[in-house]
């Protein structure tokens, strides 16, 4: 294992260990699954970082490593995928918006996986359009147009926008 790249990748993931969280925490919905995963992420980054060629595409990579990741322990446990928790009113929301914020997880769980899995990177992590596609190993016009369904889908059941 050479240690210079292996400390300078494992730099990388401290360095974005909150996005990490947050990517984790959307797909798995708990604290201890979230840490499990990105346990898993990082053991695959130790295993396999030699195979990376662009060290400019880590970052992506590990994105997709921690997708997958999560993907596997939600199978494993045979559970559905949830989005971030939401704010309350403790935070400093009104009952009227914590219940619509209620109803769009409730909506946006209700989706199939292929879809909920789009929605979450697109609007709850802020990831662009080929981040999405390179995580979801899918082509890039899959993703705009399952993001598009699911959006559709969204106003339909929501009654109006999303």
């Amino acid at each position: 294992m050479e240690q210079a790249g292996y400390e300078k990748y494992m730099q990388i993931v401290v360095e974005n260990k909150n996005l990490y969280y947050r990517i984790a925490y959307s797909f798995m919905g708990n604290e201890a699954d979230s840490l499990d995963a990105i346990s898993q992420m990082t053991l695959s980054i130790v295993e396999k970082y030699q195979q990376l060629r662009n060290e400019d595409s880590f970052l992506p990579w590990s994105k997709k490593i921690l997708i997958n990741a999560c993907r596997t322990l939600l199978r494993e446990k045979k559970r559905t995928t949830v989005v971030a928790e939401f704010p309350t009113i403790a935070d400093g929301f009104d009952e009227n918006e914590l219940a619509e914020q209620m109803l769009v997880r409730k909506a946006v769980a209700a989706l199939p996986e292929k879809y909920r899995e789009i929605i979450v990177m697109r609007y709850y992590l802020d990831m662009e359009y080929q981040d999405i596609a390179d995580a979801a190993v899918i082509p890039l016009g899959t993703v705009k147009s399952r993001l598009n369904r699911a959006v559709s889908v969204l106003k339909k059941h929501l009654g109006g926008e999303f």
